[in-house]
């Protein structure tokens, strides 16, 4: 599992780097969330399974069993969508934080 995460994590950055479109696009709305480090990681492997799949941060350890992850939307992204996706979010346990562009 370990050789396949590398792998996957080589593929995105060597597609973020080569503009395949795969990279997130600077200046779209993110959502980032925090909570239980177990309910974050669920969190962040329900995103990769949307198609087309959404691009995420590795969850971060905020410490005390906690962590957070940022989900990247594309530029053009309507409200209701990130809405859906923050009450995704606290349905799942996390709290949710929307940063949009300006």
């Amino acid at each position: 599992m370990r050789k396949s995460m590398t792998m996957a994590a080589a593929m995105v950055l060597a597609c973020a780097t080569a503009g395949c479109g795969v990279a997130p696009v600077a200046g779209g709305p993110e959502l980032t969330v925090a909570g239980p480090s177990a309910a974050v990681e669920a969190f962040v492997r329900a995103q990769g399974a949307h198609r087309p799949t959404r691009m995420t941060s590795f969850p971060q350890a905020l410490g005390d069993g906690r962590s957070s992850a940022r989900v990247m939307m594309p530029i053009g992204t309507p409200a209701a969508a990130m809405q859906a996706l923050s009450q995704e979010a606290v349905a799942a346990g996390l709290r949710s934080i929307v940063v949009a562009p300006r």
